[in-house]
């Protein structure tokens, strides 16, 4: 199986002054063995779907465990090819198996197996990752707690599969306690002390807009138009992160959706509800989100202007004509699409629902016009090819630096803030239109009508799809959780503006206002 090892994407991690035992490959989905003899006969019968280009194989997407000499590690191959890993988002996979492959060989460097840990490993081994001063890439809290929900789930499979060691008893893996049954035993808890900090921030709506005018739409900081302003895709940032900060999704989410899914058009000042498709989402529970009509029209323009030219390009090039393994769209209709595969020279037909198509297939799906092939997915490369999600951190990291180089302080963004900084200002938005409805209203009818409507955070906890308030309250919405209502309604009562009453977070570093001086500008 060396041939197909050489062929997969690697990744590495390194331990200070260790030898790497484990390594972690991530199968493509599709590997290319026209003219490779030798590749032909190593994967034999494991390959299906094959046709004279290739062949699509049945661990595609997955992560592969290998020593030095090419021995595969059983019992993670086989986390990762389970039920339960292969229904989870492609970056949980790409997260545990980083965290399991720091594990394996932190153990392999004190002469250990996975299956010969005990409770003194994984103490020392949270001390190497997150204190320990010969440990050059030291990681936060979050990170750690990525790294022991890993852990929890591959012992928690192994045990129950395997016969694995019960290194996290089942009942406590959730608290991440470790100890042995017994009245009188000692437990040690895992859980990291800190986990978010002054890394997660948010934006007010006005510093939002700040930091897309400048770094985006290239305005100086007093908002006048650059004489030698030459942008790259700038309907299309600006498009893709209006609709983070309007809806609120993730970043996989909102680079994922389709075309045919934004099927309706509003005025400005409105807004149009959507469904994000199960498939896509985290979780795989799909929810309704809203856009307003001003940024389904700059979804508009773009679709018009830049991506337009981007698929007149890659026609002329002949870039999709040679997309191996796509699915055509023949016809759409309520939500299914019939599409037609190539598959061994064949071409087969079949029904799919838009909400089952995961961020994978939809790189694959295109759609036939009168004027040739292009991609069902709406975000594309300048090239013409569907963008990755991964990609959107650049353009994020061009619009910060042309920040920095206006002279401003203090403003940057990526993705995931534009999440944190909608729920902020729904929050705010909510709060101020509680108060309106409960003005008046005696406690008895204010719990009624809280018991029909909910309260703002069960609001913002639907728009974010979160299934679980707790969610919604000590991470997106916690600097808000330590002020009192009464003091969030001095501020903003006369005109519905989160702006006004976001100032009261003025002292918190973490959230980004735009100051009276700032705000002239």
């Amino acid at each position: 199986m060396l041939p197909v090892l050489e062929r997969l994407r690697r990744d590495h991690w390194r331990m200070a002054d260790v030898r790497m035992a484990w390594q972690v490959f991530f199968a493509p989905d599709r590997i290319d063995w026209a003219s490779d003899e030798l590749l032909n006969r190593a994967l034999g019968s494991f390959a299906y779907d094959r046709d004279a280009s290739g062949a699509w194989l049945p661990w595609a997407g997955r992560p592969i465990f290998v020593d030095a000499a090419g021995v595969p590690h059983s019992a993670l191959n086989g986390f990762f090819a389970g039920v339960k890993m292969r229904n989870r988002a492609a970056s949980t996979n790409r997260r545990y198996a980083y965290s399991l492959s720091v594990w394996v060989n932190f153990l392999a460097a004190r002469g250990k197996d996975w299956d010969s840990a005990v409770e003194d490993d994984v103490v020392d081994f949270k001390f190497w990752r997150r204190s320990d001063p010969r440990n050059p890439r030291r990681v936060s809290g979050s990170a750690w707690a990525s790294d022991l929900a890993g852990l929890a789930m591959f012992y928690d499979w192994a045990g129950r599969v395997v016969g694995g060691p019960p290194l996290f008893a089942a009942a406590e893996a959730n608290g991440f306690r470790m100890g042995h049954a017994g009245g009188g035993a000692r437990r040690t808890d895992l859980r990291p002390s800190t986990v978010r900090g002054a890394d997660v921030k948010w934006l007010s709506p006005r510093a939002y807009r700040r930091w897309r005018d400048v770094g985006i739409h290239g305005l100086t900081p007093l908002g006048s138009e650059r004489v030698r302003w030459r942008p790259r895709s700038q309907s299309r940032d600006a498009a893709f992160a209006d609709g983070l900060y309007g809806s609120g999704l993730r970043l996989q989410e909102w680079s994922s959706v389709l075309m045919l899914e934004l099927d309706r058009e509003v005025s400005d000042s409105q807004y149009a509800s959507f469904r994000l498709a199960d498939a896509c989402a985290k979780g795989l529970h799909g929810h309704p989100y809203w856009l307003r009509g001003d940024v389904l029209e700059q979804v508009a323009t773009y679709r018009e202007t830049e991506r337009a030219a981007a698929v007149r390009s890659a026609r002329a090039s002949g870039l999709y004509e040679g997309t191996h393994g796509r699915m055509v769209v023949e016809e759409a209709r309520r939500g299914v699409l019939r599409v037609s595969t190539l598959r061994g020279g064949r071409s087969f037909t079949s029904a799919v629902q838009v909400n089952d198509l995961s961020p994978s297939e939809r790189f694959r799906l295109m759609v036939r016009t009168t004027n040739g092939l292009e991609p069902a997915m709406l975000w594309l490369n300048e090239d013409g090819s569907p963008r990755p999600k991964d990609a959107w951190h650049k353009s994020f990291a061009r619009a910060n630096a042309r920040v920095k180089k206006a002279g401003i302080d203090r403003l940057e963004c990526r993705p995931h803030m534009l999440r944190h900084s909608f729920a902020l200002r729904w929050f705010a938005v909510g709060r101020l239109v509680w108060s309106r409805q409960i003005d008046g209203l005696d406690a008895d009818h204010q719990r009624d009508l809280r018991e029909q409507f909910g309260d703002t955070w069960s609001l913002v906890q639907t728009m974010l799809g979160h299934s679980d308030v707790n969610t919604t309250k000590n991470v997106y919405l916690e600097p808000f959780r330590g002020l009192e209502a009464r003091l969030l309604l001095e501020y903003g009562k006369s005109v519905l503006d989160a702006e006004p009453l976001l100032a009261v977070l003025s002292s918190d570093p973490r959230v980004r206002l735009l100051d009276e001086t700032e705000a002239d500008l």
